[in-house]
C-alpha cells in the first residue's frame, strides 16, 4: 500500500525540478560547483545513464525542448525512487537485517553496543543514560514511524522496536515494571535527555495498550509534572527546575541541583515536550498542555534571531548562545510536529504560525545541493560541512509539516531535494556519513571539529529513518 502512495507523490513532483528554487543563502559557490558534479557523477552511475538528462544544480531549463523536458521529469522520479530503495536497503541492513545490532543481545550486556551508539556509556563510566539513552530513542522511534506507514508489511520494525524496549524493563518484589538502572541507565535526576525514549514508549503502549509501557510513562511523567513528588535526590523537578521568566521550560540540565549556563537549549524542547504532550493529552491533563503551548511560545518570543533561525541556547533574550546549529534547530522543529499531532485544536493555530516562521526561515539557507550546513549560516568549508543530522530532520519537519495541512504542498519540494540530495552525496555501501557527534550550548565554537563528523552516528541515522518514514507517507 505504501509503496502506491509513494508513486503517487512522485507523480505529483516531477513536474518540479530538484534543482531549482530552494538554494542557500550563504556564499558557497565553489563547493556547491563541487556538490553539482559529485550529483551528477552519483546519478549517472546509479541509473546507468549519462548526465545528458540528469538534474544538475544551476542548470538552464528554459532552453530545454519539450522532449528534453519529459526526460527530465523522468530522471527526477527516477532520483526520487531510486533514493527510497537506497534508504530502505541501508535502514534495514542498520537494524531489522543487522547480524550485530540485535536489541535482546545489546541490552541485555552492559559491554554490548550498537554501531551507532558512539558515546559507549555503561556503569562504571557514566552514571546514567545507557541503552535508554536519546540517540537509540531517535534509532527506534523512527523504526516505529516506518511500521505505522504500513502496519501489516512492516510487522519486523515494530518487533525490532519492542525487543529494544523490553529488553529494558524489570520487575520489583510487588510486580511494580521499572526501567533497569544498570541497563537502561534512567535517572530522575539528570535532565531533559532522560526523557526522548519515552516519547516512543508512550507512543507504543498507547497503540498497543501495553499496560507495563502505560505503567513507566505514568512514573517518567511524574517525575516531570508532580509538584508533590520528591526525587531520588530530595528535589521536586516541575517546582525547582522550571521557572516562570523560561515560560516555564525546565532546565536542559539539573544533575547536581545545579543549572547549565543557559537554561534552555533547543535540543532539550525535543526531548521533553514530545512525551509530556503526548501523555497529558492521552490522560486529559489540559494544565500541562497550557504549559507546552507557553514553552513553545517562549522559545519562539526569546530565540528567535533576525535573520529567521533559532539561536541554540537561552536564558533570556538578552542572554543567548548564538550560534545557528542546524541540528539544534532541526530538534526544535520536529518536537513542534510531534506536539502538534496530540495538541488541543484551539493551540493550533499558534503553533502553525510558529511552523511557518521556522521553516521560512531555515529554507533560506538552504544548500543548492539541497542540504544544510552543520552551521547553517557559515560558509560550507572542511570544518562546516553539508551535514546528514540536521538535514534529516528539516526534510522530516518539513514533510510532516506538509502531511499534516500545517505547511503549504509548496514546502515539499525542498524536503525532497534535501532527502534525494542525502542518498546521493552522503550514503554509499559504508554507510550514511557526516553526522556531527554532538556539540554543548556555551557559547563558543565546538560546531567545527573535523573529527566530530562520523559514519552511522545514531544522531543522524535516527532523525534519517524518521526522514525516510515521511517520504514514504507523502501523498
Amino acid at each position: 500500500m505504501y509503496r502506491k502512495k509513494i508513486a503517487i507523490g512522485i507523480a505529483l513532483l516531477v513536474g518540479a525540478t530538484l534543482a531549482a528554487g530552494c538554494g542557500g543563502n550563504h556564499d558557497a559557490a565553489s563547493s556547491q560547483e563541487s556538490v553539482a558534479a559529485e550529483a551528477s557523477s552519483q546519478t549517472e552511475a546509479d541509473t546507468g545513464e549519462g548526465t545528458e538528462g540528469s538534474l544538475m544544480v544551476g542548470e538552464n531549463r528554459e532552453e530545454n525542448t519539450p522532449s528534453q523536458e519529459s526526460e527530465e521529469n523522468i530522471m527526477t522520479q527516477e532520483r526520487m525512487e531510486q533514493a527510497i530503495r537506497k534508504a530502505e536497503v541501508y535502514i534495514k541492513s542498520l537494524t531489522v537485517d543487522s547480524t550485530i545490532n540485535l536489541p535482546g543481545e545489546i541490552v541485555a550486556d552492559e559491554k554490548k553496543y550498537f554501531s551507532w551508539d558512539n558515546e559507549k556509556r555503561t556503569p562504571g563510566d557514566k552514571p546514567y543514560l545507557y541503552d535508554w539513552s536519546y540517540y537509540n530513542g531517535v534509532v527506534m522511534e523512527g523504526l516505529y514511524d516506518i511500521y505505522e506507514t504500513d502496519p501489516e508489511a512492516n510487522s519486523e520494525y515494530l518487533e525490532y522496536v519492542k525487543e529494544y524496549l523490553d529488553a529494558m524493563i524489570v520487575s520489583d518484589e510487588k510486580g511494580h515494571k521499572y526501567l533497569s538502572p544498570n541497563l537502561a541507565g534512567y535517572v530522575d535526576c539528570h535532565g531533559a535527555d532522560c526523557y526522548k525514549t519515552a516519547a516512543l514508549l508512550a507512543r507504543v503502549g498507547i497503540s498497543e495498550q501495553n499496560e507495563d509501557y502505560l505503567q513507566i510513562c505514568a512514573d517518567l511523567y511524574r517525575d516531570l509534572t508532580d509538584t508533590s513528588y520528591t526525587n531520588t535526590r530530595g528535589h521536586i523537578v516541575p517546582v525547582e527546575y522550571t521557572e516562570e521568566g523560561l515560560g516555564y521550560n525546565y532546565w536542559h540540565g539539573w544533575a547536581d541541583n545545579k543549572a547549565p549556563k543557559y537554561k534552555v537549549w533547543l535540543d532539550g524542547i525535543y526531548m521533553l515536550q514530545p512525551f509530556i504532550s503526548r501523555y497529558a493529552a492521552e490522560t486529559g491533563d489540559t494544565e500541562q498542555l497550557a504549559l507546552v503551548q507557553n514553552r513553545l511560545d517562549w522559545v519562539r518570543e526569546t530565540m528567535l534571531a533576525p535573520d529567521g533561525m533559532y539561536w541554540h541556547a537561552a536564558n533570556s533574550a538578552d542572554d543567548l548562545c548564538k550560534y545557528h546549529w542546524t541540528r539544534a534547530m532541526g530538534w526544535y522543529g520536529m518536537a513542534m510536529v510531534d506536539v502538534m499531532e496530540v495538541m488541543p485544536e484551539e493551540y493550533l493555530e499558534d503553533r502553525k504560525e510558529a511552523l511557518k516562521v521556522f521553516v521560512d526561515g531555515v529554507l533560506k539557507y538552504q544548500d543548492e545541493s539541497g542540504l544544510w550546513a552543520n552551521v547553517a549560516d557559515w560558509e560550507i568549508t572542511d570544518t562546516n560541512r553539508l551535514e546528514v543530522s540536521g538535514t534529516s530532520m528539516m526534510v522530516y519537519t518539513i514533510l510532516k509539516g506538509v502531511r499534516n495541512g500545517w505547511l503549504d504542498e509548496s514546502y515539499k519540494e525542498a524536503a525532497v531535494k534535501a532527502f534525494v540530495a542525502m542518498t546521493e552525496l552522503k550514503l554509499d555501501e559504508e554507510g550514511l556519513h557526516d553526522i556531527y557527534f554532538k556539540a554543548t550550548a556555551d557559547n563558543t565554537d565546538n560546531y567545527q571539529d573535523p573529527e566530530f563528523y562520523l559514519t552511522d552516528e545514531g544522531k543522524g541515522s535516527g532523525p534519517f529513518i524518521m526522514a525516510y518514514s515521511e517520504m514514504l507517507k507523502m501523498d
